[in-house]
């Protein structure tokens, strides 16, 4: 089992949708059994696969923030909350897709938690007790490395941060390399990076065109891998979320759509090789 988190503390960046579309194509075309983790509080990858009446009225009780003891009072370890009561199965009607859905409640974490040891653990301490098994478990991070983020980084392998090709992510994306290593320091874990994949590029934008070569040269530097896939900016791609489903299912030929396709094969190679 691998854990992913894709993160990046700019917002904007098509993450959600990063996430949403690999977690679905590796799903679907590729016969993964996938557990998607929305620890994001604004919940929209879990609207991108439920709607909101369905979120209400059968999920919203046992969400992410129940699984990091956000909702309860509970006084020792085990009586934990079960993270198996959270998982949503088939979501979407989606073979081997299964949520775990966010709640907005989780923006009061760090509050809620500052005074409980191991707090940055406890997601780690949750996944080894899922039942089903998992080829990949894919965190969608707020944008910041508060206590929700930290949980996903303690509980994943590896890293992948979706990234436009513009100034303010040439400055911000050394911030973010130098603060996940303090964060490994300080919480004594091994997650690294996976790479960076670009997202909403415009082709024929001068300035996306200038600063991919300079974005690359700083992941090289720091030796992080650069996804040769680049996803596209597509109108399409991004509508599909209001829709509660996955752009590849609403929109399998759009141009966004095959470059996620591309990205995903490019990932499972970095992986598990050329099988």
């Amino acid at each position: 089992m691998k854990v992913i988190s894709f993160i990046n503390m700019k917002g904007g960046v098509g993450k959600t949708t990063s996430v949403v579309e690999t977690s679905t194509i590796l799903a679907k075309e590729h016969n993964k059994k996938v557990l998607l983790i929305d620890i994001d509080p604004q919940t929209n990858a879990t609207f991108s696969l439920v709607n909101y009446e369905n979120w209400r009225d059968n999920v919203s009780q046992n969400t992410i923030a129940d699984v990091l003891g956000r909702n309860s009072h509970l006084t020792s370890r085990s009586d934990e909350y079960d993270i198996n009561k959270a998982v949503v199965k088939n979501v979407c009607g989606i073979n081997g897709l299964d949520l775990i859905s966010s709640h907005l409640s989780l923006t009061f974490l760090d509050l809620d938690l500052s005074s409980q040891a191991g707090r940055e653990k406890i997601l780690s301490r949750q996944i080894k007790k899922l039942e089903s098994e998992y080829d990949f478990i894919i965190i969608d991070c707020p944008p910041n490395l508060t206590l929700a983020p930290q949980n996903a980084l303690v509980a994943s392998d590896f890293i992948i941060t979706p990234i436009i090709p513009d100034f303010y992510s040439f400055l911000g994306l050394p911030l973010l390399i130098n603060r996940v290593k303090k964060l490994r320091e300080d919480l004594e874990i091994d997650v690294s990076f996976l790479g960076c994949v670009f997202t909403r590029v415009e082709q024929n934008t001068r300035l996306h065109s200038e600063f991919i070569p300079k974005i690359r040269d700083v992941c090289a530097g720091d030796d992080i891998y650069s996804f040769s896939t680049i996803i596209p900016k597509n109108i399409k791609v991004s509508e599909a979320s209001s829709s509660s489903s996955p752009a590849c299912i609403l929109f399998p030929n759009e141009s966004g759509v095959v470059s996620y396709k591309n990205f995903t094969k490019e990932l499972l190679i970095l992986l598990e090789g050329d099988k």
